[in-house]
């Protein structure tokens, strides 16, 4: 009794002096659903983010942005000047917190690399939010200044978008695929790139294909030095090395594993890597000693199922309804790339690596390690904010053979432990964030039905996610 009386002079106290919140723009309020100091959802269907089962008949309540009471419907007594919303047996689970996510996308390529990669600072953010998304990594930059600013516009309410920790550019060696990356030739170089972004805000970093040993452990050494993470997308350096040197997560399952390449050359990306991963026994002691290496070094693993599931020959189609959100050269772009992807030889070996990858990914998972989501918003193009992350997890339960629930922790609670944030968001608990969505379906039994996200609350404040979605159909590419 006396827990509830406190909590009720607690709500009423908050009430009455104010909701501190930040101050939003015109542009930002045009998608603001509910902005109350106080805020009761009843009759709930619970998703806890822990991995637990969903549970029915619930309360939640937020004040002041943080999460206050959770408990049966029978048990709330909220005040009256509380703001209600009847969930009528919608879902309420934590936001999304992914990983390998990016302010860029795939486009024309007008000059002698793979791809030409354009930044999208207006359509990416709202589609994060819209899709769920209150919190992303951006795993890697090719306009570091544009990410800054667009993280600080987002905190100061400028503009929708989830929370972002901001990646610095790629720590890459000559030889990268993409004209926007640096090129790191030495530790020194390593360590001075480094400092100097860590000095401009950014809060991670990533090592890229090409880098060296030498170069890449300086660099893992500065970041640490700051208090800060690295994670990689490895080719040149194997897994193996990486944990020895202290690297805290890799990027893209173990689809960048150079471990298993018969003759591998040190500091050397191997040009057989796909067959190499297409032939491995993923059930031998080879394997799964590197796992457990990977497990016992805490080194944290991210899947990024959705852009490598287009380049495999047996991907769906994409949808029309995906295609309106793309710019008319954006699209065209990706449909000629998939186009080229299904009528390649040598998409057998792109379907047997995705195999393999999944199984790995799982076994990963069940023996211990820490797995997170991404959706890496590249590859063929088609692969965009949004509609990138739903897939993501659809994949983990479709491919790697994941329960939905499970896929929703890893989505959720793992990405919050990976940030270091796990005492602020990542689950439904008392005093954390009250990062939250509204889903018209039980994702906890379909996992698609996370497409069904109706509000998205950040911080304690409700976003309409189809009025995100809608502000950027037929833009995405473009913006």
């Amino acid at each position: 009794m006396k827990k509830t009386i406190s909590f009720l002079l607690f709500l009423t106290f908050s009430s009455l002096f104010g909701f501190s919140q930040t101050e939003f723009s015109a542009e930002t309020q045009k998608y603001i659903a509910y902005q109350d100091a106080v805020i009761v959802f009843k009759n709930a269907l619970l998703i806890d983010g822990k991995g637990n089962p969903a549970k029915a008949n619930q309360t939640i309540m937020i004040s002041n942005g943080k999460i206050t009471w959770i408990g049966n419907d029978a048990d709330a007594s909220p005040t009256l000047e509380a703001k209600i919303i009847d969930m009528d047996g919608r879902t309420l689970m934590p936001g999304l917190v992914m990983l390998h996510e990016h302010m860029y996308i795939s486009g024309h390529s007008f000059a002698p690399r793979m791809a030409h990669l354009k930044q999208t600072p207006v359509t990416f953010p709202r589609l994060y939010l819209g899709a769920g998304a209150t919190t992303i990594r951006t795993a890697g930059s090719i306009e570091p200044y544009s990410d800054l600013n667009l993280k600080m516009d987002i905190d100061e309410g400028k503009i929708p978008g989830p929370s972002m920790e901001v990646t610095a550019p790629y720590l890459e060696r000559k030889g990268s695929f993409f004209a926007q990356m640096p090129r790191i030739e030495t530790p020194k170089d390593a360590r001075a790139f480094v400092n100097y972004w860590a000095d401009q805000g950014f809060t991670s970093f990533k090592g890229y294909m090409f880098l060296d040993k030498p170069s890449l452990q300086a660099a893992i050494d500065a970041v640490h030095e700051r208090n800060l993470k690295i994670t990689a997308h490895l080719c040149a350096v194997t897994y193996r090395e990486a944990a020895e040197m202290g690297i805290d997560q890799l990027e893209h399952g173990f689809y960048a594993s150079s471990d298993f390449v018969e003759g591998k050359e040190e500091n050397q990306c191997p040009p057989n890597l796909d067959p190499s991963l297409a032939n491995l026994d993923v059930n031998s002691d080879e394997v799964r000693n590197l796992l457990q290496f990977l497990i016992d070094k805490k080194v944290i693993v991210t899947s990024t199922l959705a852009v490598m599931e287009g380049s495999i020959s047996t991907q769906p189609e994409p949808s029309e309804e995906l295609l309106s959100y793309f710019s008319p050269t954006n699209k065209e772009y990706y449909l000629n790339m998939l186009s080229r992807i299904k009528s390649s030889p040598g998409s057998t070996i792109d379907d047997s690596v995705f195999a393999n990858n999944a199984k790995m990914e799982k076994m990963f998972y069940d023996m211990g390690g820490l797995l997170t989501v991404g959706s890496d918003p590249t590859g063929n193009g088609g692969t965009i904010a949004g509609f990138g992350n739903w897939r993501a997890i659809e994949l983990l339960v479709e491919a790697d053979g994941f329960s939905p629930l499970e896929a929703i922790k890893i989505a959720t609670m793992n990405g919050s432990i990976a940030l270091g944030f796990q005492d602020k968001i990542g689950t439904v608990e008392i005093g954390k964030t009250a990062d939250l969505l509204i889903i018209d379906g039980d994702p906890s039994k379909n996992i698609s039905d996370l497409r069904k996200v109706q509000y998205v609350f950040k911080k304690g404040v409700g976003y309409d996610s189809k009025k995100l979605f809608e502000s950027v159909r037929g833009k995405v590419g473009f913006y």
